[in-house]
This record gives structure tokens, sequence and C-alpha cells, in this order.
């Protein structure tokens, strides 16, 4: 008969099997060694309450951890592989069954006759609940519950789940109470510490919650055949094995970071580690983040103008927090995919100056749809290839999965939602948060959250810092109403923050901290950034013509001009009509690559937009800039992260806060050779006709992304501010003036201002007002729902923390609903015949519910190429994708 019928296994790959017991102290080595690490064992410390966790209780939960797949002891579960002719004689199948659910009846009681031996034949737990647990065993039993859960949900407890008793009854060679108890003895012998006397395991449910994340990873860890090789005969000295192997993988996997954190002996020189020649000095807001502010805030807000060095401040306080001990790695958060892939570069340059070769770890681009294997750019994690059971039904394993394993990674740049779902109810939640826990968490351009992000966000700071961790918040452009929800979250007491003229007379740029006596903002010098910016506005929104001769007589001129407009349509038709204006004459004054005229925004292909972020940056960058005119047209994506420098830009109306950040663009680095006319920035605003917003409060007019029927920038009193700012000033002194702007368009009093002079108008815009209002509180609510109840048990509060398959809904809220479409066979690029494009990202919203086949067919045309999913149809070509 084959082994497998006679042994029970853990883990089985076509007919070799690893034993279960064996299976078990991989999982429990790999825990025990996840808590030999420093910062991971203080994390989970202090999600108890505690300062540190001593010998007796990391032996406790590293037996809890062990037991997680007990489950599998069950023979419904076993002779899931096992053929008609393994069975014997007269004997059918029990049922065909997993391993976590099945535990359910037993644990609640329902199947009393398994209940009867199952923890007496374990031995340790009556023990356990004498001398691990103050509360009779309910601390226990909750993390128990937590250790079975490590698939990624919370295990429910109640309704549903059949009893079949015939499962944990002996089949054949096959007597699952005997394997308990075996299970029951080698658990006391691998951690005998656990016996010793100590202190109660923490009764903190965020203490459970920490626990099953670690157990989570610490099984993904043990289930990698290139750490743990299958042995399917029982080895005594097994555990010894599995605890060297463990050791192995910490180190393959760059947790342990003590060797790391001790080869160099300080941080270098500000200069040295972001390369800029000479010997630089940090500027005063680099200075005040990095150097005067107490390493040991939880939680530190940046707030400084756009080009003033922010990033380099981050990196540089990480350095001192990671030599300090304090973080062992850093995760770097941007609003976009374009965002992260952009910060990327700059983050691997910094981490080869500050650690050696030999001790650097990658830095991980956590951005889907970048393939490692092909993007120059993006570095990847080990490949990891466990076999897992087939109870994952059709479900992709997720320890193959990038995104699932990026937050392990030690230094990591991506994209915010990454890591807002390690506090929303997603599968493998908390395994995420727990990985994350361990490094800085870095968000840039905080103040893009909309309620819903924001209420997430703080969840997600909520549990961060609750486990001992730190995070760092970054903005341009942040309201005060904005940084005090964020310093004062939790506190009950805190006030409505400050009045509008108090918000005006706060320092800028700043840098603030968490206060026992409110918001503690700390002001600095200017960062030598200073300009003043000529903002006019122009009724031409809606007319591309009129929009395409402006920019097409500034490049004339010389100039360098970026046309930013809201919607990807715009753009494209923006961008058309440049075209025909410029006719074969003018062709050098448009962006173009390789030769073919171009535009910028996200509907691209990987591989062709990393081709147009490059070719901005060499015509509008810092260095080998091309002479004379040009213009580049594009959305959002060119607001953000790339390092560019216009002479005029030329804006769709948005919030003054998002406005700001563009202008950022304009004059970004100090050159002597600006054209005639442009020796000072020049910003238009696009607005539309007669800078009448009130056409806009309903539905039948032409928004380009503005009002509530735009899906942009939904609240026009914002917009309706920037227009007002903007005629009472036509020349905007930046820095000087951010905080006044942005608290003027911001600022609760000053939008209930607005709203009052416009109601004499039309009463649409009391009305307007209220709906934004009803829109926050139902985005509010809808969060709150989404996120995970850490505050609740395993055990005694079962039901607040089960969650069922919410993923789907809660990608698309967080705006990560891309699906990719697969080629086949591979279209070449229209800006290179030579370069195949093997896949496309494009919103799931666009195939309205169309089943998405396993590849796509394109079909050639001029430009690019053509395909169809179900009834709908689609073009890629020079001017990106778009639907027919």
């Amino acid at each position: 008969m084959p082994v497998y019928t006679r042994r029970h296994w853990g883990k089985f790959d076509q007919g070799e099997i690893h034993l279960l017991e064996h299976h078990l102290a991989d999982v429990g080595a790999c825990f025990e060694a996840l808590l030999a690490q420093h910062t991971i064992r203080k994390r989970l410390a202090r999600s108890g309450g505690l300062d540190d966790l001593d010998d007796v209780a990391v032996a406790r939960l590293s037996i809890l951890a062990a037991l997680h797949d007990i489950g599998k002891a069950n023979v419904g579960f076993q002779t899931r592989v096992w053929r008609d002719s393994d069975f014997p004689e007269g004997r059918r199948r029990p049922g065909r069954s997993g391993h976590f659910n099945e535990l359910v009846p037993v644990l609640n009681g329902e199947d009393r006759r398994t209940a009867a031996w199952f923890f007496d034949a374990l031995g340790w737990w009556w023990d356990a609940t004498e001398t691990w647990d103050d509360r009779c065993g309910k601390t226990v039993c909750a993390l128990f519950v937590a250790a079975l859960s490590h698939h990624g949900r919370p295990l429910k407890l109640e309704g549903g789940y059949s009893r079949n008793e015939a499962i944990w009854q002996r089949l054949g060679e096959l007597e699952p109470k005997q394997l308990v108890e075996r299970i029951g003895v080698l658990v006391k012998d691998w951690f005998p510490a656990a016996f010793s006397d100590g202190a109660p395991l923490p009764v903190a449910p965020e203490f459970q919650h920490m626990f099953l994340g670690l157990c989570n990873w610490a099984d993904w860890i043990g289930s990698n055949e290139e750490w743990f090789c299958y042995l399917d005969s029982r080895q005594d000295d097994y555990f010894l094995h599995a605890q060297r192997q463990a050791e192995d993988a910490i180190q393959a996997l760059g947790l342990d970071v003590e060797q790391q954190r001790a080869s160099f002996q300080d941080v270098p020189d500000f200069g040295g580690l972001f390369e800029i020649p000479g010997s630089p000095e940090p500027n005063a807001i680099q200075r005040t983040a990095a150097a005067d502010t107490f390493l040991e805030e939880t939680l530190v807000i940046i707030e400084s103008e756009t080009g003033s060095g922010k990033t380099e401040a981050v990196l540089w306080r990480f350095a001192r927090m990671y030599k300090a001990g304090l973080v062992d790695g850093l995760y770097f958060a941007l609003p976009t995919r374009a965002a992260a892939v952009q910060i990327h570069d700059r983050v691997k340059r910094f981490a080869a100056n500050l650690l050696p070769a030999r001790h650097r770890p990658p830095v991980v681009l956590a951005v889907p749809g970048y393939d490692p294997g092909k993007d120059a750019d993006s570095i990847g994690l080990p490949s990891y290839n466990p076999w897992w059971d087939d109870h994952h039904g059709a479900e992709k394993p997720w320890a193959t999965e990038s995104p699932k394993r990026f937050l392990s990674a030690q230094i990591a740049v991506g994209t915010v939602d990454q890591a807002m779902m390690g506090a929303l109810m997603v599968k493998n939640a908390h395994m995420r948060a727990a990985c994350l826990s361990r490094n800085l968490l870095v968000v840039d351009e905080v103040h893009a959250s909309d309620t819903y992000m924001r209420v997430v966000l703080e969840a997600l700071l909520d549990a961060h810092i609750g486990d001992g961790g730190y995070a760092l918040l970054m903005s341009a452009t942040l309201g005060s109403a904005a940084r005090h929800r964020w310093l004062n979250h939790g506190r009950p007491h805190a006030g409505e923050g400050p009045t509008l003229l108090e918000a005006i007379d706060a320092p800028y740029p700043a840098v603030s901290v968490k206060s026992m006596e409110g918001d503690k903002l700390v002001g600095t010098r200017e960062n030598d950034q200073d300009k003043r910016a000529r903002v006019e506005t122009a009724p031409e929104m809606g007319d591309f013509h009129a929009v395409a001769q402006r920019a097409l007589e500034a490049a004339r001129s010389g100039a360098k001009v970026l046309v930013i407009r809201n919607t990807v349509g715009y753009a494209i038709r923006t961008q058309q009509a440049l075209e025909e204006l410029a006719g074969p004459d003018n062709q050098d004054l448009l962006f173009d690559v390789e030769g073919l005229p171009a535009l910028h925004h996200g509907r691209f292909a990987t591989i062709d937009r990393q081709r147009l972020d490059k070719r901005v940056e060499k015509v509008l960058g810092r260095k080998d800039r091309s002479s004379g005119g040009r213009v580049v047209i594009g959305t959002q994506t060119l607001e953000q992260s790339l390092d560019i420098d216009a002479d005029l830009l030329i804006s769709d109306l948005c919030p003054v806060d998002v406005l700001l950040q563009r202008i950022g663009r304009l004059h970004r680095h100090r050159r002597g050779d600006r054209p005639d006319g442009y020796e000072t920035p020049v910003c238009v605003v696009l607005a539309p006709p007669d800078n009448d917003l009130s056409p806009l409060l309903g539905s039948g007019t032409e928004a380009n992304g503005l009002g509530p029927y735009g899906g942009v920038y939904e609240d026009l009193r914002t917009l309706e501010a920037t227009l007002r700012l903007i005629e009472q000033h036509s020349e905007w002194h930046i820095p000087e003036m951010n905080r006044k702007l942005v608290e003027q368009a911001t600022h609760p009093a000053a939008l209930e201002e607005i709203v009052q002079k416009m109601e004499l108008q039309s009463e649409d815009w009391r009305v307007h007002a209220n709906e934004i209002a009803g829109v926050g509180i139902a985005q509010g609510q809808t969060a709150q729902f989404s996120i995970i109840r850490r505050d609740k048990s395993f055990f005694t509060d079962n039901r607040d923390v089960v969650f069922g398959d919410m993923e789907e809904r809660i990608r698309t809220r967080l705006g990560d609903d891309r699906v990719d479409i697969v080629f086949d066979p591979q279209p070449a690029s229209p800006f290179d015949a030579a370069a195949s494009i093997e896949r496309l990202a494009m919103s799931a919203r666009w195939l309205g519910g169309e089943d998405i086949p396993e590849s796509v067919v394109p079909e050639r045309t001029d430009e690019g190429f053509a395909f169809t999913i179900g009834d709908r149809g689609f073009i890629y070509d020079r001017l990106g994708l778009r639907r027919v």
C-alpha cells in the first residue's frame, strides 16, 4: 500500500508526503525563529501591552503555532488523496473534508464524542488553562482559534458546520486519537520551557490578532520545500533539524538584521547618502524632520512645499531610526503605481549608499503588474512555490502571489492600498499587518485621501502604532482639519481643531507630532524653494483647440509647457488638437517617444509607461535637458513624483491643494535660461465658461472630472474657493502663501462661507454641501464595516471578528480593481516594434461583468492593435488604451 495510507501526512505532492508531525515541527520552529528577532518579538509584546516576552511566553506561543494544522489528523482530510483501491475492504470514504472548519464542532462541543478525548489527548490543554491563562482558559482558547485561522480568515465558531464524527475515527492504519496523543507529547519535548513558571499570556484581543499574523507568516515559511524537504518516516531528532532550517530560512528572507545593522559604524553624511556633490547641508525641513525631531515619536507629519526634499528627509530619518534599532525596514507608500515606480529608483540608490553590498537587501517594487523578470527597474522577492492542499479550491495559492508577500520585504516601495489591506477584511490581512509592524510606514501625499481611505488609514495606523510601530505622513498641502484628525485620532476629547484664523497663522513648512497638550507643530525656516508664480484663469476647459493653441504659441517662444487635464479623455482630445494645429512644420515642439507624438497618462502597458516616464524626465528633467520649446500633455500622472521642470503650466481647475502640487512642477530647478516672458513661473487654470461652476451641480454637463457627476473632484465648494483665490491673488508667493491658500479652500469655516455666498444664486449649492457631507458619512461607515475589529477576541467575540469574501468589493473601493489582459500572440509596442506587450492592466469596470479569458488575440492596426472581450472593443496605440 502507498505510504500515504499508513501515515498521516501534512504535505503531499504526487505521491510523496511530508509527515504531519514534521510539518507541525517546521511551523513551530519558524514561529520560534520569528520571535528570536528582537523587533518582531517586541511588536508582539507591545500588542499585548508588554515591553517584551520572556522565553516561557515564546515557548507557549510556539506550541500553539505548531498546532495550527492539528485538524489534518482527521481521516476525511487524509483520504482526499486516496484512490478507491487504497481503502480497506468494505470501507467507504468517510466524507471529503478540510482541516480547520472540521474542528469547529469539536471546539464548540457539538461533536461531544470527539471533544471528550481530543484535548485530553493533547495533554497540555488543562495545564495551559490553569497556568498559562488567568481568564479560565478564554485567552488560550482564543489564541488556539487564531492559530487555526492561519489560512487568512478568522475561524467561525458558530453556524452551519456539519458534524461528521466518522472523520475522527480509525480508518485502516490511520488512528487520529493516537496521532493527537503523540503530537501532545512531541510539543512538550519541542518547547519544554512552556511548562516552566511564568506570567499568564496577555489577554488583549490585539495580541491575538498579531499572533495570527505571525502564525500565518510562520506557516508560509514552514511550507517551503526549499528549506523543509519532504520526509515520510519518523525521525527522533527532527525538531532540531527543523530549528536549523528555520534559522536558515529567516536568514535567507533577510529577517535577521542584526549583522546587517552592525555592518556600518554610523549613518553616512547627508551628501553621501543622496549622492549630492560637495558637502551640502540638509535644508531646514530635512534637518527638523530627520535630526531635530525625537526619533521615538510614533507618528510624525512633515508638511513642506513640493520639491523641498521631503523624500530625502524621510529616508535620512529612517536611516537614523534603523541604526538606533527602532525599526528593521521601510515601507514607502505612494498614492499611485506611477508614483511608486518613480520613487523606487531613488530608494534603491539610497539603500546602495546606506548599506554595503553583502548586507544590502533588495528594494522591492510593491506594485502588482510589474514583472521582475521583464521590468529592469523592478526587483521581486525570492520565488516561493510550496504545494498547497486543494482545500483552497480553484483559488490560486496565495504564497505564490507577489502582493501578499510585499509587506514581508525589508525595504519596499509600493502603493498605499497594499498597506491598507493590513487593516481590512481581506484574506491574509493579519499577516500583512504583522510583516509591516517591524518597518517604518511612510505615507506620501496623505492630503489626497478621501473619507473612506482616511478611515482605513486611521485604522491601519492605530494597529501599527498600537503594536509598537512607527509611522510618518507627508504632504505639501495638508489642511489643519486633516492634520488635527491624524494627530488626535482615538482621543475622544481632542476638540474640533484650530479656527480658520489659527490655521492660517500656523507655521509652514512644519513638522508635527502627537502631544498630550494637543497638536504640536514645529515651524522651520524656508527651504530656498521660494518662487512667485503668476496664476490666471481661462474659461477654455472644453475648447481643445484654444488650449492647444495657447500651448503651441508658448512652445514656439521657447517655453517648456506642461498641460495637465483631469481626465484621460480630455488629455487625448487636447493631444489630437495639438497635433492638428502643429502640422508637419512644428513636430519638434511635440512631446514624442521614439519619434512618435505621445502623451502621458496611466493607461499604458508597463513597458510603454516606463518609456514615457524616462522620456518626460529627459525632456523636462534636470540633467541633459533638451533645448527649445516643447509641449507635454497628460493627466495627474505628471504631478506625482516625476522630477520635471516647466516654464508654463496649463492645468484644469482642481482643488487648491492639488493645484499647488501641480505648480510644484514649475521652475522646480534653478536655471538661468528661461525664455522671455517666463522668467517667473506662469500657471493658466482652465475653467468652465464664465468661470461658472453652477451648471456642474446637475448631471447634464460634460464635467471633465469636476463636481458630483465628474468622478474626480466632487466637492464644488473647494473648486469655487480655488477660483476665488485666483481672482484675489494674481501672484502666488510659494511657500509663503501655501498655508493661507490651503486653509481658505479646505477649512470647514471657509467652505461654509462659500456655500452661504453661492446659495444666494442657487439653493442647489446648499443641497450640494449636504450631499457632500452625506457622502463623507457614508464613506466612513462603509470603511468601518470593512475594517478588522482588532479590539475583539477570536473566542469570546468571535462573531465580531469573522468575515467572508469581501476582497473584490474592498479592492474595487480602493481603486485596486485592475485585471490583467494577457495577449497571445503578444503584440508589438507602438513605440518599438521589437518590444512585445505580454499583458495590459485595465479596470474591471470597463468589462461590465464580462468573463476574462485566459488570453486575448489582438488584431494589428496602423498605429497599434485592437482587441475585444465579449461585446466590448478596445484600442491600444501611442495614445494609450481606450474603449471603442
